[in-house]
């Protein structure tokens, strides 16, 4: 089992200076609101391989002003990684990466991207997922598929660069006749790459979303099991269509929708316009259109078979995280929660503001953290 075996912050949001020594599978941060509990847990998330907790710039997370923060860790039972520390360098508006006391260069820390600590969470903002906008459900739907697809990061983040370099060359050539023929051939040459992301990105989702549903059917959970659904006309063709068919209809979208999206300044059609669902089996219906509490259950249920695959289908270092998770379960959905965690086999941070909050027979396996 991989472990954070100790924590060091510095100039890190609330803390000036704070080690901490974590010495069980399961421990628990308790404190009052505002004590610092999701920042030590959004450190935590910064030392894996991921967009850290909360999404925020490191500019956001400097304490004192024109000070650099620094966060060091130290792992037990990685193949090889013992001593990670993660900083930010203000002056030079620079990540600084140490793997063992060494530092390591973007390109490296690229490779190394499927060494690092894969930290799963649940936060009271993703338990909302199903009421958030399109884009947020997006977003989570691309970290599913990036569990399993290490390239899928990068591809989104390409495709993102296509979208705006295609409008910014539709801003300047569209509205002026005259000027079109010049970008036709640039705009052909980006709508080409546009269309060949896209499906990468489409393929790598429908196949992660069948993936993770075989998956979820296999585990045995008192969970919801949920059957995620990606809705897009691009993923949908991918079903449906030949390649050949599906980039063609791709291409001559793009071509079609060009007066249109140069006036608006956005792309309106892509794989950049999906939605993420899953289906609460037990009664037919889409999470969103479940109640409150079902959808927090199928939240748990997809976090859960998110770190299982993680781990035990994927072999990579994974580390659960649940921010205020148990504040509003009821007895029986804590006591299911803490037993699958148990069963995973997994180091699992949690934060509550009461000790009271975790049931009686649980509260004793855990390190309890107070701040």
């Amino acid at each position: 089992m991989i472990k954070i075996k100790k924590l060091l912050l510095s100039n890190f949001r609330s803390f000036p200076s704070r080690k901490i020594e974590f010495s069980s599978p399961l421990i628990l941060l308790v404190g009052v609101n505002g004590s610092g509990k999701t920042n030590i847990l959004e450190s935590l998330s910064i030392l894996g391989r991921s967009a850290s907790l909360r999404g925020s710039d490191f500019e956001e997370m400097v304490l004192i002003p024109q000070q650099n923060f620094a966060l060091y860790a130290e792992i037990s039972d990685h193949e090889f990684i013992e001593k990670i520390g993660v900083g930010f360098n203000l002056e030079q508006k620079k990540k600084v990466f140490e793997i063992n006391g060494e530092a390591v260069s973007s390109k490296r820390q690229s490779d190394l991207r499927s060494q690092l600590i894969n930290f799963i969470w649940l936060t009271p903002q993703l338990e909302q997922l199903f009421i958030l906008g399109k884009s947020e459900r997006r977003d989570y739907l691309d970290k599913i598929v990036s569990d399993l697809d290490f390239e899928h990061s990068s591809r989104i983040n390409n495709y993102q660069k296509l979208l705006r370099e295609r409008l910014l060359i539709l801003q300047k050539y569209q509205p002026f006749p005259q000027r079109q023929q010049a970008g036709e051939k640039w705009l052909e040459i980006i709508e080409n790459q546009i269309v060949e992301l896209g499906m990468a990105i489409a393929s790598a989702r429908i196949e992660a979303v069948d993936f993770f549903n075989k998956a979820i059917i296999s585990f045995s959970s008192n969970f919801p099991k949920p059957k995620l659904c990606v809705i897009g006309e691009v993923e949908q063709g991918v079903m449906k269509q030949s390649a050949v068919q599906l980039e063609q209809l791709y291409k001559k979208k793009l071509e079609e929708n060009r007066a249109q999206d140069a006036e608006n300044f956005k792309t309106n059609f892509g794989v950049h316009r999906c939605d993420f669902d899953a289906i609460f089996l037990e009664k037919n219906i889409s999470a969103l259109r479940s109640s409150t509490g079902e959808q927090k259950a199928i939240m748990i249920s997809i976090t859960l078979a998110r770190a299982k695959i993680s781990a035990a289908y994927k072999n990579q270092p994974t580390i659960l995280i649940f921010d205020e998770v148990v504040s509003h379960l009821d007895d029986k959905r804590k006591k299911d929660l803490f037993s699958e965690i148990f069963a995973t086999n997994l180091q699992t941070f949690f934060s509550a503001t009461n000790e009271d909050l975790i049931p009686v027979e649980f509260l004793g396996k855990m390190q309890v953290v107070r701040l």
